[in-house]
């Protein structure tokens, strides 16, 4: 049994089974965000030892309590910001709760990121062997799986290539190939048959029916919420961080739909992800290099913009809070050619980022005035594994520019035989 979490440290509980897979008790994750300009490195490095600016607490999720049987499928159903991702970060530990407590029984797979876990300088091929030993495969067990795992990604052509060279699409489709031929006890999947064709939607789809038929249990996380209904027994609804709702997945459902129609359209956040300098998705990034940040935002009709606000902070996997900026939208913002009417850009660029290495997650709040204060509309995260090229010799969080200058000492240029001659050591 895996536990996390923080919370009154008691035992297993007579309530907890063997046919329990994942539990949470009384789960909360608290983030904390500062409203405050750096303008300079020197603001960013002193702001890391002695935080400055006004600071607000988001709780991205509330006491959130329910259990997951074994071989169940269940669904996870909410609007963008309600804290579908959050509460997968944490039933995968890729995130620890502010108090709770969080049970696993079994070894989990998730796929939250496309093309999470892979190494871009490596082929497919070498990724598919990577991953397998990661999740204790021996290296002719995946042998044995191989051909199909190419196979059902439709990849074979390209599966010598290093994956840095891949299209989202490729990442999607090898990633996902990866995890359904891996005999996953616990699969926990983040919007993935959103991508890739309806063919391989359906390939997907069918996969994932022969694992729930063979006793893997599934957490389930889609905007779909009609395939949803098609394929878990049970959904949790959660809204602004809260578990409003969970049961049978037709009730669940509904409950969402009725929702959706009562609510009156707001701006909200699409999408959010990190690019590289050719504004290609990237979930990985060399220490120092600049990291880019584009989001889509949906502003529907002829809502004002000089309202809203956009929130840019990043954390390390520990929750720490390492930069945060808030900045106000413009009045107007172009729209996108091929887009829809209401959709919108926007793009940030983070020079040198001078962390070492680990993830960082990207965190953009979408906010609005609110008298004296402001209101959260929308929130989204992204991760980024930081890659420490070049760093040999260095410690610590951060990666910064150094150099040494040392020179022989008065007393000893005396004697030639123990003069230290003048030399220069530079790191960057």
């Amino acid at each position: 049994m895996n536990r996390h979490g923080h919370g009154s440290g008691h035992g297993d509980r007579s309530a907890h089974t063997s046919d329990t897979a994942i539990e949470f008790r009384n789960v909360s994750r608290r983030f904390t965000l500062r409203h405050e300009q750096r303008s300079s490195f020197q603001d960013w490095f002193i702001g890391l030892l002695r935080p400055r600016g006004t600071a607000e607490e988001f709780w991205a999720l509330r006491d959130i309590t329910f259990s997951v049987r074994r071989g169940e499928a269940i669904g996870i159903l909410g609007r963008n910001g309600a804290g579908k991702s959050t509460l997968l970060k944490l039933m995968t530990r890729v995130l620890e709760p502010t108090s709770g407590e969080i049970l696993t029984h079994g070894q989990i797979h998730a796929m939250l990121e496309l093309g999470a876990g892979f190494h871009p300088e490596l082929s497919g091929r070498d990724n598919v062997f990577l991953n397998g030993s990661l999740y204790g495969f021996s290296r002719r067990q995946m042998d044995e799986r191989f051909d199909e795992i190419v196979a059902f990604a439709g990849l074979e052509r390209f599966i010598n290539t290093p994956v840095k060279h891949f299209s989202s699409g490729m990442f999607m489709r090898l990633g996902f190939a990866i995890a359904v031929h891996m005999d996953p006890e616990i699969l926990v999947i983040d919007e993935v048959l959103a991508v890739g064709d309806s063919a391989f939607q359906r390939k997907g789809y069918e996969a994932l029916q022969r694992l729930k038929a063979g006793g893997t249990t599934i957490v389930f996380v889609s905007h779909n919420a009609e395939q949803v209904r098609s394929f878990c027994e049970r959904s949790v609804l959660l809204v602004n961080g809260k578990m409003l709702d969970i049961g049978p997945t037709d009730e669940v459902v509904d409950h969402y739909n009725r929702m959706l129609q009562e609510e009156v359209v707001d701006a909200s956040i699409l999408r959010v992800r990190a690019i590289d300098d050719d504004a290609t998705v990237i979930d990985r990034l060399e220490s120092g290099r600049d990291l880019g940040i584009e989001v889509l935002l949906r502003l529907p009709g002829e809502q004002h913009t000089s309202a809203l606000f956009v929130a840019l902070d990043l954390y390390d996997r520990q929750g720490l809070h390492l930069f945060g900026r808030t900045s106000e939208l413009p009045d107007t913002l172009p729209q996108i050619e091929g887009a829809g009417p209401d959709t919108r850009r926007i793009r940030a660029n983070l020079h040198g980022l001078p962390l070492a290495e680990g993830a960082v997650t990207v965190a953009v709040t979408l906010q609005r005035s609110a008298g004296a204060g402001v209101d959260t509309v929308d929130r989204q995260e992204t991760t980024v594994e930081i890659d420490p090229v070049g760093m040999a010799g260095n410690r610590g969080l951060l990666r910064l520019d150094n150099r040494w200058d040392w020179e022989a000492a008065p007393a000893l240029e005396r004697d030639p035989s123990t003069a230290v001659h003048l030399s220069r050591w530079t790191s960057r």
